[in-house]
């Protein structure tokens, strides 16, 4: 029995682990979803855009009124005294003239379009941050395992350098170079795990989460972004942001067809007297063209929307090319760093050290070597620099792109 809850509780632990290490951007960007405040009240304001469809639909409440007619200060208790004494109850309803229903179901129809817009173009925002926060991440995770690499390099350098200090073959100042070489590297790496905290806690606040390990690489590919930006939701807000215009200024016009309050009223009045009823009809004119001037307000709104969705959808376009050639232009210059470049210093290295290892009679040229190193930490960290553009540009890119 024991062996079998061990049993048990091992492959628990182990399925724990695998979840753990399986962890992927995908996830957490559901998880964001799921527990994003901003986002739940996106989505609270959706479902009040939804019940104002059917509230634009409806017909105004019709109004009870009830009440007494001449009421005599002497004796208001007397009614009897005259024809025009007596008790009422009344009942008007405002009916709607036109298509004027309609049309505002539309409008509440295009504000609810709009709200479902908001959300997924939110998500999308915190999609692409999400995405630009995690490749910062490795990438600093990169820059400071190289940093612990150059420093495991220099301590080796120095290590030599004093023992040839020993056969008058290194200075003093040689080892002092290369010490203080040693703590500029610490410090510096100290300046990115700082820049690391700071991007943890970044990512935190957007996913409510904090988040351990992520199975992302950071292999550079050629990439082609997708220009189909019509379908995007920040164009399709501002479009139906136009369309609600459109209909606002039809609803304009059509509210010179004035709606209709009925009224019926009945009188009940002394023994003396017959009961009556009043029949009231009230039509509001439209004689000072107020409908009219708002129409056409409407309707420059509207040309104006459709200009900035215009200018919009140019910036979209140019921020893609932009994007697109930072990923290209990185491409080419990590091409060029890797295989060219770092090659050809690492050539060098091994030429400089052959060279120290052989003249036996002079001192070592540490300076050569020093230098040496130093460019290949240059051009490695040159690297992760042109990958950081890389994946910055394809992180913001999923933002106007709405994929990866």
């Amino acid at each position: 029995m024991f062996k079998k809850s061990l049993l048990i509780s091992v492959l628990i632990a182990n399925l724990s682990l695998i979840n753990a290490q399986n962890i992927t951007i995908d996830n957490i960007v559901e998880t964001t979803y799921s527990n994003n405040y901003t986002l739940k009240a996106l989505e609270e304001s959706i479902k009040s855009a939804k019940e104002q469809i059917n509230l634009s639909s409806k017909w105004k409440n019709p109004t009870l009124t009830f009440g007494a007619t001449d009421i005599q200060f002497d004796d208001i208790t007397r009614r009897d005294l005259e024809p025009m004494q007596g008790q009422f109850i009344g009942f008007s309803q405002v009916i709607p003239m036109g298509d004027k229903l309609e049309i505002e179901k539309k409008i509440a129809t295009n504000d609810y379009q709009i709200s479902k817009y908001s959300i997924e173009d939110k998500k999308l925002q915190y999609k692409s941050k999400i995405y630009e926060y995690i490749y910062k991440i490795k990438l600093l995770e990169e820059r400071l395992s190289l940093f612990e690499e150059f420093k495991s390099n220099t301590s080796k350098l120095e290590n030599l350098l004093t023992e040839l200090y020993k056969y008058n073959k290194a200075s003093q100042t040689q080892i002092l170079n290369t010490q203080i070489m040693y703590q500029e590297l610490n410090l510096k790496s100290q300046k990115l795990k700082t820049m690391l905290n700071t991007i943890n806690l970044k990512l935190e606040q957007i996913t409510y989460k904090k988040i351990e390990d992520i199975n992302i690489h950071t292999n550079i590919n050629e990439i082609i972004l997708s220009k189909d930006i019509e379908s995007h939701p920040k164009i399709l807000s501002l479009t139906q942001v136009s369309k609600k215009q459109e209909n606002i200024s039809i609803l304009e016009k059509e509210k010179k067809n004035s709606d209709i309050k009925v009224s019926l009223t009945y009188v009940q009045r002394d023994e003396k007297f017959e009961d009556y009823v009043n029949v009231a009809f009230a039509i509001p004119l439209s004689v000072y063209g107020s409908e009219d001037i708002k129409s056409r307000k409407a309707k420059f709104k509207t040309l104006e929307i459709n200009n900035k969705l215009k200018d919009m959808k140019l910036t979209f376009k140019n921020q893609i090319k932009t994007y697109q050639q930072n990923i290209n232009d990185s491409i080419i210059t990590l091409n060029i760093i890797n295989k060219n470049i770092i090659p050809k210093i690492k050539q060098l290295q091994k030429v400089l050290e052959t060279y120290n290892s052989f003249n036996s009679y002079k001192k070592v040229d540490s300076k050569s070597l020093i230098n040496n190193f130093n460019e290949i930490i240059k051009y490695r960290l040159k690297a992760v620099d042109e990958k950081e553009k890389y994946f910055s540009a394809l992180a913001k890119s999923i933002y106007f792109t709405k994929e990866i």
